[in-house]
């Protein structure tokens, strides 16, 4: 079948969606990615097909940083004001890349936007979801907060939460849709309550290790959890000034916020400084997005550019990071503990994941970042010998399972039963 991945965001979101692209190539399918221009040329050199779009959100996530320290109220007007444009484009420049395709795979908030393009394009769909989305009593949702511990009807709650969350998307995404239907297809608007009925019947894979999120009783045969999707890049190479940093003592501090913007990248690069210094350890920062650096950079503190997670993560002596699901998975592989730095969206979980898996500390909200607080976090992290020994365990257990191979499967599966 000829299948095209519809994957938005970082680097953290499409790798898994190619190297997974790449796997199902090799099962005999013809395999299509759309995303951002940037990574065009990334993934050709892994053979696959590739339709740039011209619109790029990471654009407008760098250009708008700010945002990251308003409320939640101004960063949903900018969703439905500023990026309406940018998704409308996305949208229609999609519809046109998928003309040939029999399926696509994408994550919800690509259904929210591509409702009646996968009608109009008489596409099938297979979900493929970085957390487990699809609504269950057993949970919350991943991007709201649990129900607390003396509320009597916790069950009903985690139901609701996953309810709210496909009315948020839905919701989010409402304006560029509904213009996508309205001026271009000639459609009535979409409604809600068909978006949940084709969300209740597509099948869906949550690509995350067993042993991190285990699958719900409640969930439908066509809701699957495979295993986390990973990709070495094994033709990095490390540069000497890393070699030798690394080699010049013992196993530093990995810190790195990945693809979230700052406002104030030299007070916060002050900060880390500040939070090494005193937790007495050595420290590999990357400057990432926000552009963290210095021109007078300590001994004990090397910069980095870029690392694929995979190959440097296992060499740290704990990982500090913005709890991205892709970093997050990198770092229970490595079998270090964890610190996570919620920025946004489904970030807060994976940090209360990591301290109830026993594998990480407690999270510290962006907003509450201090010296302090990482010092005491980094010194928790490297210092506590069950920890230590839980991430060893995770990292055991997550090393036999086989994402990428139960993931294929599981697609091969779907694409029997719809054709």
């Amino acid at each position: 079948m000829h299948i095209t991945i519809f994957v938005y965001g970082t680097w953290g979101d499409i790798r898994p969606h190619v190297v997974l692209g790449m796997a199902l190539q090799r099962a005999g399918h013809t395999v299509q990615v759309v995303a951002s221009p940037g990574y065009e040329a990334w993934g050709r050199a892994r053979h696959l097909d590739f339709y740039p779009l011209t619109t790029d959100v990471n654009t407008f996530a760098k250009e708008n940083a700010s945002l990251m320290d308003a409320g939640i109220v101004q960063q949903l007007q900018a969703l439905r004001t500023q990026i309406k444009p940018i998704m409308v484009q996305m949208g229609l420049e999609t519809m046109e890349a998928t003309r040939q395709s029999d399926v696509l795979m994408t994550i919800e908030f690509g259904v929210a936007l591509l409702f009646d393009i996968l009608k109009v394009n008489k596409l099938k769909t297979i979900l493929i979801n970085p957390a487990a989305l699809n609504p269950t009593r057993e949970f919350a949702s991943p991007a709201l907060p649990p129900a607390p511990g003396w509320f009597p009807f916790s069950r009903g709650y985690n139901r609701i939460s996953h309810n709210l969350l496909q009315r948020a998307t839905w919701s989010t995404m409402g304006g560029a849709r509904s213009q996508i239907a309205t001026r271009h297809l000639g459609l009535p608007k979409p409604k809600f309550r068909d978006y949940r009925a084709m969300l209740a019947t597509t099948p869906a894979l949550t690509t995350v290790s067993r042993h991190v999120v285990q699958r719900p009783a409640d969930w439908d045969a066509h809701f699957q959890v495979t295993g986390y999707l990973f990709d070495d890049d094994p033709d990095w190479t490390p540069p000497p000034d890393l070699l030798d940093f690394l080699a010049a003592g013992d196993a530093p501090v990995y810190i790195g916020f990945g693809s979230m913007p700052d406002s104030k990248p030299q007070i916060t690069t002050q900060m880390l400084f500040d939070a090494v210094q005193q937790s007495g350890q050595r420290a590999v920062i990357l400057t990432g997005w926000a552009g963290f650096g210095a021109d007078d950079v300590p001994a004990n503190i090397h910069i980095l550019k870029y690392a694929p997670h995979g190959r440097l993560f296992p060499k740290m002596a704990a990982v500090v990071h913005h709890g991205g699901a892709g970093t997050t998975a990198a770092g229970f592989r490595a079998g270090v503990p964890t610190v996570i730095v919620p920025h946004s969206g489904d970030q807060p979980y994976w940090g209360r994941r990591a301290r109830q898996l026993g594998v990480g500390t407690d999270s510290i909200p962006r907003k509450k970042l201090t010296a302090d607080r990482l010092a005491a976090a980094i010194q928790e992290a490297t210092t506590n010998r069950q920890m230590r020994d839980k991430a060893a365990e995770l990292s055991r257990k997550i090393a036999e399972e086989d994402g990428i191979g139960d993931a294929v499967k599981a697609i091969g599966d779907f694409l029997s039963g719809l054709q």
